[in-house]
């Protein structure tokens, strides 16, 4: 039971938690291969997972909300009604995977300045402080494609560049899912699986929302999305199915709000994959990794606070 206000005086003052958010498990990986969990990591609210823990010294609450926008919206309204009191939110990354534009290729990390819902008809800012935070970091981004994030690692390719960071610009979210949640896929691998492999209750009987979403989306959205776009808009530094619809939610909150993401299909693909689901399954592990080594070391910059 929540204690009275009257007797909360003498309480050490809140805890103030970044929340980061990833949609699949590949993605999820990623962030939780940098965090340090709590003793009792794990919250559950609304059927949905998060887990304490901390970031380069910076206290966190990682999640993974579930691919497409319904899902991205309800994950963070969650974590804000659930988080409102004992462990404040006092800021929200979002760290993933994107569709490339025009000036960025296969590897680079993108955060871009503003986000747009609606194809760019209107734009929502980030952080200005996050921002320029970002801007100033020099991170070590990977050039090497592995198959997963374990070991062994399995080696697919050498970009035989170096990945950028890449700070400003515009991203861009939109899903096909006709205002449905995507359905996970138990056990349904690192794109379409319910948990992160890495989350300290992984249980081969998590079902997520699969039950309750498939059903609803077979019904009004399977259609829809047989019309994938295969080519990401050249005029969005990141194009993805999540990012805007968080930073919708993170502003009616009030609360800084960043996107991170890592390119895992446009341009500079050593392979010369034909772009889109196929360069996007080959190169989504290096996309999240860098995308999560971006976010780890903006995270450092704010232990402390």
């Amino acid at each position: 039971m929540r204690q009275n206000q009257a007797f909360m005086t003498d309480r050490e003052p809140e805890e103030q938690r970044t929340l980061v958010l990833s949609a699949f498990p590949a993605e999820a990986d990623a962030v939780l291969s940098h965090t340090v969990l709590d003793h009792d990591p794990v919250v559950r609210a609304e059927r949905r997972h998060f887990y304490l823990g901390s970031i380069g010294g910076k206290k966190v609450i990682v999640a993974m909300t579930g691919i497409g926008m319904v899902n991205a919206t309800e994950t963070a309204r969650t974590a804000f009604a659930r988080f409102a009191g004992e462990s404040a939110i006092d800021a929200v990354l979002f760290a993933g995977v994107a569709g490339g534009g025009a000036r960025v290729n296969v590897g680079d990390v993108t955060v871009p300045a503003r986000w747009t819902l609606d194809g760019g008809a209107t734009f929502l800012p980030v952080d200005a402080g996050l921002l320029a935070a970002a801007r100033a970091l020099s991170v070590d981004l990977q050039t090497v494609n592995y198959l997963r994030h374990n070991t062994p690692r399995v080696k697919l390719v050498d970009l035989k560049r170096r990945p950028r960071l890449v700070v400003g610009g515009d991203g861009s979210s939109f899903d096909n899912n006709n205002g449905q949640a995507f359905p996970c896929i138990p056990n349904g691998g690192g794109v379409f699986g319910c948990q992160p492999r890495s989350a300290p209750d992984r249980s081969l009987r998590y079902t997520g929302n699969f039950f309750r979403a498939a059903g609803p989306w077979l019904r009004k959205a399977f259609v829809t999305n047989l019309n994938v776009a295969w080519v990401a808009d050249p005029a969005f530094d990141a194009t993805d199915n999540e990012t805007a619809a968080v930073r919708a939610v993170a502003g009616a909150q009030g609360v800084p709000f960043l996107g991170i993401r890592g390119i895992s299909d446009g341009a500079g693909d050593p392979l010369r994959l034909p772009g889109f689901p196929f360069q996007f399954f080959f190169y989504k592990q290096i996309a999240a990794e860098n995308a999560a080594r971006v976010a780890a070391a903006l995270l450092q910059t704010r232990a402390g606070t």
